[in-house]
């Protein structure tokens, strides 16, 4: 079974393109595969989220498991909306019934809260889901992608890697390769994700990273 669960160094890294980029790399692969995000935020009911990109931009299903109007963590979110909170067990005994190819998608980071006790690491956990790292290329990262790493190393969470995602614009050589240096021996790097404006081009690009992985 190929069970995945992309977090990222932050918010708006490129975790979607990347959650699209593994789901077609297993279809792609002859692998059915199925796209879920367990919780989005700052979306109103019926403009299409994260899944629903990802999933259109893979050619396969997607689900959305929660979603909260207010632009924030889930937590905050259904404090805001009056809404039950989310629940780690719920969420990954929602998944359990998909075999084959899975690829879901937090919010934010790993220590994003879902409610008053657990974040999103504690779903990694729970759903034994095999951990992609997104870094988004940008000063900072590093830090967050070596604490992301050592919270995953102390909590159990197998981290397979980590993708460098171009999410801003074209980074210079030297940059990434001071990134890959600093991460060298603590975060395997499976690829990097150039820059490209066209979502599903840089999705097409993405699935190659991914694809020796499955063939």
């Amino acid at each position: 079974m190929h069970r995945y669960f992309v977090t990222g160094t932050d918010t708006d890294v490129g975790k979607t393109r990347v959650t699209a980029s593994l789901a077609l790399a297993l279809k792609n692969a002859g692998i059915t595969a199925a796209i879920v995000k367990f919780v989005q935020t700052g979306l109103a009911p019926g403009i299409p989220g994260d899944a629903a990109r990802a999933g259109k931009l893979a050619g396969v299903r997607s689900l959305e498991l929660a979603r909260f109007e207010k632009a924030a963590d889930p937590w905050s979110a259904a404090l805001a909306s009056g809404q039950p909170e989310v629940h780690a067990s719920e969420l990954v005994e929602a998944v359990a019934h998909i075999e084959k190819g899975l690829v879901t998608e937090g919010a934010g980071g790993l220590m994003v809260p879902l409610n008053a006790r657990e974040h999103f690491g504690n779903i990694a956990v729970l759903g034994k889901f095999d951990t992609v790292l997104v870094i988004g290329l940008k000063l900072g990262c590093v830090n967050h992608a070596l604490l992301t790493a050592n919270q995953c190393q102390q909590a159990g969470i197998r981290l397979v890697g980590a993708v460098l995602v171009e999410r801003w614009g074209p980074t210079e050589d030297h940059y990434r390769a001071d990134v890959e240096r600093t991460l060298q021996g603590k975060v395997k790097i499976l690829g990097i994700l150039p820059f490209d404006e066209d979502e599903a081009a840089s999705v097409k690009t993405g699935a190659q990273i991914f694809a020796p992985y499955f063939t």
